[in-house]
C-alpha cells in the first residue's frame, strides 16, 4: 500500500454541497428541506470549498479536521473539512472499510503495511491533522483489528487457536517507546474479538464464546485509558454490529425474515436496556446514535435489494417512540468526535453524497449533505443513440440507452403514432447479449428492431418509443422517458399495407379475394408467419389471370394487373392500406399470352416490367414506364422455346447480377434460373435443381426477412407453404426451404399471388 502526502483540489460543479470549517455542529448554508421531515436550519457560516465524491464511495471514518472515504477501487481518500482538499492514502484491499479497522474518531488513520509474521509488518498511524506518522511493529500480532486515535489494537498468533482472536492487546508509541496492554475483563472462552463501533476514549467489542452458540456475539464495552472490558447488559445477537456513544450502547436484533428487527439500547449509566420495535426488517443492519436518539436501517446501495424491504435510514427516541425518516437510504456511517454521524446515503432531493446527522437545537436529528457523488437518488437515463430513421428494407433500428443503474424492471415501448399499434418488452438485467432485445447488468439497453408490432409487421411513418424503469428497491421513483423516430421503406413488389412485409393475395371459389401480411418472427419455428386474413373485396372471379407486378407507378404500395375472360388487362394501383383503387384499362388482346409475371426489373432502369408468353412459347418484355394511366410500353421479344416451362416466374435479383431474374420449371420438375442482363434480355439458364413439380405454385414473394435478398415462396398441392430465401449466388440462389405457416388449412383457394 503507498501513502502519498499530494492533495488536490476537487473540481467544481458537481452536485455537492459546500463543507465548511468544523467547529461543533458542521456549518454549512441553508438548503431547502429535503423531504425527510427533518429541519435543517441555517448555522450562518459560509461555504469556503466544494467536496465531490466518486459514486460508490463509503464513509470509512471521521476526524476533527476531516473524515476518509474508500471509493468503489478501494482507494482511501482522506477529505479535509476546510478547505475540501482531498489526500488519496492508496488502496485498502487487505483492510476492510466498512469497519474500524483504518481508525475512528481521530484524524489518525491507520494502515497495515508489510507481511504477516515478517518484521516489517505493521501499522502506520497517519496523523492527517500534522502529518506525523507512527509507526506501531506488530512483530507476533497477525491479526491487525483496528485503531482509535493513537491506540492500535491486535491479536496474537497462539497456537492452536490459529489467528482467531481470543484476546484484545492495546498498541501505543510514545517518545519512541512502544507498549503493550492486555484488555482484561473479558470471560475466559472469549473468541472471535473484533470492534463493533467506538467512541472518544472507547469502544465496544464484539466476541463469540465457546460455550455459547457459534453465530451468537456478546458485547462489551472497553475503556481505552484502563484496558477494562465491561461486560454489555445486551442480550447476545445473531449480527455483530453495534453503536456506541458516552450514554448509549446499541444493537439490532435480525430474526428470520419476514419478522421484525429489534432495537436495543442499552443505558451504559444504569444498565437499563430498552427494546423498540423497528416495524420492520433490517437485512443487513446499520446502527447509530446520536445524542438521546438511535438510527438504523439496513445498509443497501442504490443498486441492490427489492420492494420486499424498506430502506430508509430512520431515527427514534431511545426511550422509545415514532421513528422518523432520515436518508431514503444508507450504505455506511462513521461517528465523529463530537458525537455526530456521517453517513453515506441519499435522498430524492439532494441525491447520493456523504449527510452528516446531528442533534438540533430540540435535540432532534438535524440533517444535512457534507459532500456529493453527483448520483440521483432515481434511475436516470444517462445516453443514448437512438436512430431518427428506421430504414427496415436495409437493416433493423438499432437503438441504444444507458441507464444509471440496472436494478430495474425495463418496459420498452414502441408505437405508430398514427395506428396506435404497438410492441412491448419486459426487460430484466441479463448476461446473455445476444437478444436482439435486452438489458445488461451495466444498464444499457438494446433493441434491434426488425419492425415487428403486436397487430403485424410496422408500416411506414411515425412512431414513438417510451422507457419505463421500475426500480427493484423502490428507491426513487419510476423513470420514464420517450422519443420519436420514424420509419421508412423502399416500395416493395408484394407490400400493400406499406409495412415492408410481403402481402400475399388468394381468391377462393366465391371470388373473394383476401389479404394476408406475412412476418418474420425470430427464435420461432416456422419463422415465417402470417397475420389473420383480411377481405380484399369480391367479384374477382371475372379475371382468368391475376398477377403482382410491383409498384409500376410510384405509389405507396404494390399494384396488381387482372385480365377479363375477354383479353382486358386492367390495372389495380395499390393505396398502401391494404386495399386498391379504381381499376384503370391497360389495354386489350391480352389473352394471347399464357403467363404473365412481374415484380422484376428486366431493363434495369428501376421499374417493373411485365414478361408474357404466348401461346407460341415466345417471351415477351413489357417495359414499365412508370406512368399508370399508360404503364407499359411496346412489347419486345425476348426469346422462344418457353413452352418447355409449366411455371415461370419472376422473382427479382436473386443471383446477386444487375438485373431481375426469372426462374422456370419444366415438366419433370426441374427449376432453371435465367439472370437478367439489365439490358431487357436473360442471360443462358442454369439448373438450380429437381423435384419441384410437388408445387402448384411459385411465387416471387420479395424480401421477406429483411436480408436484402428477394425470396421465393412455394405453394404445395394440400395448400402448405415453404420458403426459399434468396442467397444472392448464382450458384445456388436459394438456401434449404424453410416451412411456413401462412394459410388456414380450411381455407381453400385457386390462386394466390
Amino acid at each position: 500500500m503507498s501513502y502519498s502526502n499530494s492533495s488536490r483540489k476537487v473540481l467544481a460543479g458537481t452536485v455537492a454541497l459546500a463543507i465548511a470549517a468544523m467547529a461543533g455542529p458542521l456549518a454549512l448554508p441553508a438548503v431547502a428541506d429535503s423531504g425527510t421531515g427533518v429541519t435543517r436550519p441555517d448555522t450562518g457560516a459560509q461555504a469556503t470549498s466544494t467536496a465531490a465524491l466518486s459514486p460508490g464511495s463509503e464513509v470509512v471514518m471521521s476526524g476533527a479536521t476531516g473524515f476518509l472515504v474508500s471509493t468503489r477501487d478501494y482507494d482511501l481518500l482522506w477529505i479535509r473539512y476546510d478547505d475540501g482538499s482531498i489526500t488519496n492514502l492508496g488502496r485498502g484491499y487487505s483492510q476492510v472499510p466498512k469497519n474500524q479497522s483504518f481508525g475512528a474518531v481521530s484524524d489518525v488513520v491507520a494502515l497495515e503495511q508489510g507481511y504477516l509474521g515478517e518484521a516489517d509488518h505493521r501499522a502506520e498511524l497517519h496523523d492527517m491533522s500534522t502529518g506525523a506518522v507512527t509507526v506501531v511493529a506488530l512483530g507476533k500480532y497477525l491479526d491487525f483489528v483496528g485503531a482509535v486515535g493513537s491506540t492500535a489494537m491486535a491479536c496474537p498468533y497462539a497456537p492452536p487457536q490459529g489467528t482467531d482472536c481470543r484476546e484484545l492487546h492495546l498498541l501505543t508509541v510514545v517518545d519512541g517507546v512502544q507498549s503493550d496492554r492486555t484488555v482484561t475483563g473479558l470471560p475466559d472462552d472469549t473468541r472471535t474479538v473484533g470492534i463493533a463501533s467506538t467512541a472518544p476514549g472507547s469502544l465496544v467489542l464484539y466476541y463469540n464464546r465457546l460455550t455459547g452458540a457459534d453465530t451468537d456475539f456478546y458485547y462489551a464495552v472497553v475503556d481505552l485509558a484502563s484496558g477494562v472490558a465491561t461486560s454489555s447488559h445486551l442480550a447476545r445477537s445473531t449480527w455483530a454490529d453495534a453503536a456506541l456513544s458516552p450514554k448509549y450502547l446499541a444493537t439490532l436484533q435480525g430474526p428470520a425474515w419476514p419478522a421484525t428487527s429489534q432495537l436495543r439500547v442499552e443505558n451504559r449509566g444504569n444498565g437499563k436496556v430498552s427494546q423498540i420495535d423497528t416495524h420492520r426488517h433490517v437485512s443487513r443492519p446499520l446502527v447509530g446514535l446520536v445524542g438521546d436518539w438511535a438510527l438504523f436501517g439496513s445498509s443497501t446501495p442504490l443498486s441492490a435489494g427489492s420492494t420486499d424491504e424498506d430502506f430508509s435510514f430512520r431515527a427514534v427516541p431511545v426511550g422509545g417512540g415514532t421513528s422518523r425518516k432520515i436518508l431514503d437510504h444508507a450504505t455506511s456511517l462513521a461517528t465523529t468526535p463530537d458525537g455526530a454521524l456521517l453517513v453515506m446515503g441519499g435522498t430524492l432531493a439532494q441525491g447520493e453524497g456523504v449527510y452528516r446527522v446531528y442533534p438540533g437545537a430540540d435535540g432532534a436529528p438535524v440533517v444535512e449533505m457534507v459532500a456529493g457523488t453527483g448520483e440521483p437518488e432515481g434511475i436516470t437515463l444517462v445516453s443514448s443513440d437512438v436512430p431518427a430513421v428506421a430504414t427496415l428494407d436495409t437493416a433493423p433500428w438499432k437503438a441504444r440507452w444507458q441507464l444509471s443503474r440496472y436494478n430495474a424492471e425495463v418496459i420498452l415501448t414502441l408505437r405508430n403514432t398514427a395506428t396506435g399499434a404497438s410492441n412491448t418488452w419486459d426487460l430484466y438485467p441479463s448476461d446473455n447479449t445476444t437478444e436482439p432485445v435486452g438489458m445488461d447488468y451495466r444498464g444499457r439497453i438494446r433493441i434491434d428492431w426488425q419492425g415487428w408490432l403486436d397487430t403485424g409487421s410496422a408500416p411506414n411513418g411515425n412512431y414513438t418509443w417510451q422507457i419505463t424503469a421500475k426500480p427493484f428497491n423502490a428507491l426513487g421513483p419510476d423513470l420514464k422517458v420517450s422519443g420519436t423516430f420514424k420509419v421508412t421503406r423502399r416500395p416493395a413488389p408484394h407490400d400493400y399495407t406499406d409495412n415492408g412485409s410481403p402481402d400475399l393475395l388468394a381468391r377462393d371459389s366465391a371470388g373473394v379475394l383476401w389479404r394476408v401480411d406475412t412476418y418474420q418472427y425470430p427464435g420461432r419455428y416456422p419463422n415465417l408467419e402470417s397475420t389473420d386474413r383480411v377481405k380484399v373485396g369480391g367479384g374477382w372471379n371475372a379475371y382468368n389471370r391475376i398477377t403482382a407486378v410491383g409498384n409500376v407507378a410510384g405509389g405507396p404500395g404494390g399494384d396488381l394487373v387482372a385480365r377479363d375472360s375477354a383479353g382486358v388487362l386492367w390495372l389495380y394501383l395499390g393505396t398502401g392500406k391494404g386495399t386498391f383503387a379504381t381499376r384503370t384499362r391497360i389495354g386489350a388482346g391480352w389473352n394471347a399470352y399464357t403467363q404473365l409475371t412481374g415484380t422484376g426489373d428486366f431493363s434495369g432502369d428501376g421499374k417493373a416490367d411485365l414478361v408474357a408468353r404466348d401461346r407460341d412459347g415466345f417471351l415477351w418484355l413489357y417495359k414499365g414506364t412508370g406512368n399508370w394511366k399508360a404503364p407499359y410500353a411496346a412489347r419486345t421479344r425476348i426469346g422462344g422455346g418457353w413452352n418447355a416451362y409449366n411455371q415461370i416466374t419472376a422473382v427479382g435479383n436473386v443471383a446477386g447480377g444487375s438485373a431481375g431474374d426469372l426462374v422456370a420449371r419444366d415438366s419433370a420438375g426441374v427449376l432453371w434460373l435465367y439472370q437478367g442482363t439489365g439490358k431487357g434480355t436473360l442471360a443462358a439458364r442454369t439448373r438450380i435443381g429437381g423435384g419441384w413439380n410437388t408445387y402448384t405454385q411459385l411465387i416471387g414473394m420479395g424480401d421477406s426477412n429483411i436480408d436484402g435478398k428477394p425470396d421465393l415462396l412455394a405453394i404445395e398441392r394440400d395448400g402448405g407453404t415453404w420458403r426459399y430465401r434468396g442467397t444472392g449466388n448464382a450458384n445456388a440462389p436459394f438456401a434449404a426451404r424453410e416451412m411456413g405457416n401462412l394459410f388456414s388449412v380450411d381455407q381453400h383457394y385457386n390462386t394466390i399471388v
